[in-house]
């Protein structure tokens, strides 16, 4: 993989506690630009099963960074802004660039009426060896996807809102192999939120997913294989105190495909997170989610880098990461991710059904050697466990360091 997806989000993590440790004098500044430099070792670089041949490899990546969050009036323009160079020490077919960019406008009239418009993008090597039926190449993959989303909020009464937002994504792949995965969405959503207290509000909305995947190998050929879902969802957004915030969906779900008929799901979804800060010093992010595999890859769409696909009829997952400031200049980060997904796999005119559990641990340090300045180390290890038939098994590790700058 060009840059591991824990070693990306380090990276945008180092940047965003470069600017917390700012001086309030730097804070005031809108904009930021910065650089990083890393190295990686990975070991089992194409996520090969036991008994068949391993590729070890070392990456180099160069990244430049740049942001902004500026107030113009009663409006709000912010971004993050990514660019990577990923070279390859032994696989040097691999060698690619990428790029990750989140920006948006929060707007709002003198009146009831605000929104907000928003657009994601992202280009990166794909993972190699994902599961659930992909097929396994050692190839040069570049995975690219897009999301633009439009949200309106409309004031009713003091303490209720009518929301509604319309999302567009899409995801294409430069391998031939893959374009089974290409896809197309479009989502429409209309709710209502109910804010009995500045820390509480509650919602319940309808949502209306069309999309399709245009190349699916059917009979000797392609077929384009058309989707629909509905979803009824009730969220919950509650702070109980500045230290701890919990978000909640539990969602009513039904997914019908035209083509692919056993990945059709009808059931609960949803999702918590809770942020909780039981000390200055320590700082605990926990999710657990449960969705369709297109909804999981994009859960994370705008953190510079952590787009994985994901092609399950369901995945359950469970993510916690940590932070802990071991003195003034020096945190210690760990994270845990784990995975239970649901598969099917068509084979042909055969399809074939099974799970795929995979968990993750990562462990990094980070050092603020100046107030512009970083310097972090982090090791990974990854391992999957899945039925043959749908998925491949496989366990990896990576270690490396990278040196940052930041200015603002």
């Amino acid at each position: 993989m060009s840059m591991t997806h824990p070693q990306r989000a380090s990276v945008l993590a180092a940047a965003l506690s470069l600017l917390a440790a700012a001086p309030a004098s730097a804070q005031q500044s809108p904009y930021y630009v910065g650089g990083a430099l890393g190295l990686t070792q990975v070991s089992n670089l194409y996520r090969t099963g036991e008994g068949q041949p391993r590729n070890d490899d070392r990456v180099s990546t160069a990244t430049l960074l740049a942001g902004l969050d500026q107030r113009l009036g009663r409006q709000r323009l912010f971004g993050d802004a990514s660019l990577r160079n990923n070279r390859y020490a032994k696989n040097k077919t691999l060698d690619n660039n990428g790029y990750a960019l989140n920006a948006g406008l929060d707007w709002e009239t003198a009146n009831r009426l605000a929104g907000q418009l928003s657009v994601n993008a992202n280009r990166n090597l794909a993972q190699f060896n994902p599961g659930g039926g992909a097929p396994s190449v050692t190839k040069k993959n570049i995975e690219q996807t897009q999301q633009a989303r439009a949200s309106v909020r409309y004031g009713l009464l003091s303490l209720l809102s009518l929301e509604g937002s319309l999302t567009h994504r899409k995801r294409e792949y430069s391998a031939s192999e893959y374009d089974a995965y290409d896809f197309s969405q479009d989502t429409l959503s209309l709710g209502l939120i109910y804010r009995p207290r500045a820390a509480l509000s509650l919602g319940v909305a309808l949502r209306h997913t069309e999309g399709y995947y245009p190349n699916i190998p059917f009979g000797g050929g392609f077929l384009r294989d058309d989707f629909k879902g509905d979803d009824v969802d009730l969220t919950v957004d509650w702070r109980p105190s500045g230290a701890s915030s919990l978000n909640a969906r539990l969602s009513s779900s039904r997914r019908d495909r035209s083509l692919l008929s056993s990945r059709d799901f009808s059931g609960l979804t949803g999702a918590l997170s809770w942020r909780w800060q039981p000390t200055a010093k320590l700082q605990i992010n926990t999710t657990l989610s449960r969705d369709t595999g297109d909804e999981s890859s994009f859960q994370n769409l705008g953190s510079l880098g952590s787009v994985n696909s994901d092609f399950s009829r369901v995945t359950n997952s469970l993510q916690v990461n940590s932070s802990y400031e071991l003195s003034g200049k020096l945190l210690l980060d760990a994270g845990l991710a784990y995975s239970d997904r649901s598969l099917s796999n068509r084979l042909g005119l055969r399809e074939s059904s099974g799970s795929e559990k995979t968990a993750s641990l990562n462990l990094g340090l980070r050092w603020l050697f100046s107030r512009a300045g970083l310097l972090g180390c982090q090791i990974n290890y990854d391992q999957r466990r899945a039925d043959l038939g749908v998925s491949l098994p496989y366990d990896a590790d990576s270690y490396g360091c990278y040196v940052q700058y930041t200015l603002r």
